[in-house]
């Protein structure tokens, strides 16, 4: 079939005008409630839209309108695999052939068993491939030639888990956009632009550095301390097929639009496989680059999530009823991600007729905050006490700030699944307290241990001499005498 066709147009439905208050009132009240600066939503019945709404402003300070662009994070998952099934329908790529078909190249620890994943694992996220976020290898802000085909080839040092499980991991995405680009004989951002972003009409939409530059993709929010601060990162190319593609919500609500007909770029028969799920995900199923669940009335929901430092996006679709519900927002913080990822859902169960169950922001981190601000003024109280000479002992201090250093450098990271780097860039005010931690108490740790080493010198050094006394008497002298009666001054300089 013919890969490039006329754009998507959705033509306004009349709406229902109590279910759009509902759904309009909620967004706000979602927005005000989670301190979101910027959010846009859009609502698909039938390949028509039936309800846009904006709200607030994007990281510029201009409004958010329905031009805006958002990144997507792993929404952007969908349309890479989009992709990868405009190559299965053209004949140029086999589902259950290796990556290395396509990618001779592609190398991992176990040559043997890189050598056995598929595509169709790829698009599951059953390769065995794990994720890649704690090893430096996601968020590289990589924009040069050749970017995404270096970070599948910084995959060579990776150990694969079992495969057939599924196991979330943007790596899988990684390698399934590089497969686009080889097969195609294009760079990924540029097979997405001729055929899928301008096929749908996306004209406000970003798959390359070039591209966000060309739509002024603003900057998203991060939360410092319960508040959004504006964060403005520059593009990742290297990034797009996992994470980094960006569209307004008129662009996501064409490409919603698009998942019941194909929009001229896919069979319906081929976006059905996408959205059945095949591996179980304790709750629901994954398919080709989709969730496949079920709500708690029974409704069938195929949705897919995702967030970058900054952004976050949710599409939801509702099979039974052709209706898709996006909703975009320009904050994000891991702390934040309950409250954000229901608000699609919030959206769908309104149009089902139920009620909403706005989801509560995480208060785990914001307790682990608190935590550490205490432990630094603790630490700064503790270097009080440690200049004057006081607060216990030196070395039993020296190796408890030791152990704290560790801590704050490597197990809370680790706690929370990732590294340092990773922390501070998705969650900067947890981040950059925990270095302040670290640096207080490597700081205490050394004015503890120069304490006791000072100590252990004073202790093991020989008595000194008493003042005014001569170690050695002069020869012909007594101790007495040296000490009893003081030589008379020379009126000559010695010689």
């Amino acid at each position: 079939m013919s890969l490039v066709v006329g754009a998507v147009v959705l033509i306004p439905a009349a709406p229902a005008q109590a279910e759009t208050d509902a759904i309009a009132d909620y967004l706000r009240r979602h927005a005000a409630r989670n301190h979101i600066p910027g959010l846009a939503a859009a609502i698909v019945r039938d390949g028509q839209v039936i309800h846009t709404q904006t709200i607030g402003r994007d990281g510029a300070g201009a409004a958010v309108t329905g031009q805006t662009p958002f990144l997507l994070g792993s929404v952007s998952k969908p349309v890479t695999a989009l992709a990868v099934m405009q190559l299965v329908e053209a004949k140029r790529v086999d589902l259950d052939a290796p990556a290395r078909r396509y990618l001779p190249w592609f190398r991992l620890r176990d040559e043997t068993a890189a050598a056995r994943v598929t595509v169709r694992q790829l698009l599951t996220h059953t390769s065995g491939l794990p994720e890649i976020a704690t090893r430096g290898l996601t968020d590289r802000f990589d924009n040069s030639p050749g970017g995404l085909d270096r970070t599948v080839r910084d995959l060579a040092g990776l150990d694969l888990g079992p495969a057939g499980r599924h196991g979330y991991s943007d790596a899988n995405y990684a390698v399934l956009g590089a497969i686009v680009a080889a097969v195609s004989g294009q760079p990924f951002g540029a097979y997405l632009r001729e055929h899928v972003l301008d096929p749908l009409g996306m004209r406000r939409s970003a798959a390359t550095a070039a591209e966000a530059a060309a739509i002024n993709l603003p900057p998203g929010h991060r939360m410092w301390f319960g508040r959004p601060r504006a964060f403005d990162p520059p593009y990742d190319m290297s990034g797009a097929p996992y994470g980094y593609l960006a569209a307004s919500v008129d662009d996501a609500a064409r490409f919603v639009a698009a998942q019941w007909d194909g929009g001229g770029i896919l069979s319906t028969e081929s976006l059905d496989e996408m959205h059945t799920g095949r591996v179980d995900t304790h709750p629901g199923t994954y398919g080709f680059g989709w969730r496949d669940t079920a709500a708690d009335d029974g409704t069938r929901l195929v949705w897919h999530a995702g967030a970058t430092p900054g952004y976050f996006s949710h599409v939801v679709l509702m099979p039974a009823t052709r209706t898709g519900v996006v909703v975009l927002s320009n904050v994000y913080s891991p702390a934040l991600d309950p409250a954000l990822a229901a608000a699609a859902f919030d959206v769908a169960t309104i149009l089902r007729g139920g009620r909403p169950d706005p989801g509560e922001a995480d208060g785990l981190l914001t307790i682990v905050l608190v935590a550490l601000v205490v432990v630094a003024v603790a630490l700064l109280a503790g270097i009080g006490l440690a200049v004057t000479g006081r607060g216990g002992s030196n070395i039993a201090w020296s190796l408890g700030c030791g152990a704290l250093v560790a801590a704050m450098l490597f197990a809370v990271p680790a706690a929370f699944g990732a590294g340092l780097r990773q922390v501070l860039l998705w969650t900067p005010d947890l981040g950059w307290t925990t270095v302040a931690v670290a640096g207080l108490a490597g700081a205490l740790g050394l004015i503890r241990a120069g304490r006791a080493a000072s100590g252990y010198v004073r202790r093991t050094a020989p008595p000194a001499e008493p003042a005014g006394r001569t170690a050695t008497p002069a020869p012909g002298r007594t101790p007495a005498d040296a000490a009893g009666r003081p030589e008379p001054a020379s009126p000559r300089p010695p010689r």
